[in-house]
């Protein structure tokens, strides 16, 4: 049994999107993109994976990992990756960057070459489209938490 798998990023060309921030109370971030990110994507909690998490009480530096996984349909998926890093300082003034990353995963399953010639001619002749849209509402999403950030902490700063 086999498996043929089609992963596309949602930014393309670019793989990523990053959005810098200098000004007072940084570290606000870290409580804002757990809600951003299921209210922009619209999943529930389970689907949203904290996969690290780390303060450094010392200089005040801060770094998270958070990854939404959105179900489309029996083959396809959308996994936005969200990552921030940052420094806040005693007086409450400091930075962060915040990276947002995102994939579409198609996957199918064949057991003989004949399946997976079918599955190749239904992805080019079907399926594309759908998977277009897909393509799509995860960009969107991108540019929306981009879109938050940028009105939450007033700025307009987007670097590559």
């Amino acid at each position: 049994m086999g498996d043929l798998k089609i992963i596309d990023d949602l930014m393309a060309p670019s793989d990523r999107l990053k959005v810098v921030y200098r000004g007072s109370n940084p570290a606000a971030i870290m409580g804002m993109v757990p809600d951003m990110i299921k209210t922009i994507m619209k999943i529930p909690g389970k689907d949203l994976l904290e996969t690290d998490i780390r303060w450094d009480i010392t200089d005040g530096g801060f770094y998270g990992v958070w990854m939404g996984k959105r179900t489309e349909d029996q083959w396809s998926r959308t996994l936005i990756r969200v990552i921030v890093q940052g420094v806040q300082n005693k007086d409450g003034t400091g930075n962060f960057s915040i990276e947002i990353k995102g994939t579409l995963e198609t996957g199918y399953t064949f057991a003989n070459f004949i399946q997976r010639s079918f599955w190749w001619f239904y992805n080019h002749g079907f399926y594309y489209k759908q998977r277009r849209g897909y393509l799509e509402n995860g960009k969107d999403d991108i540019m929306d938490m981009k879109e938050f950030v940028q009105e939450k902490f007033k700025i307009g700063h987007e670097e590559d």
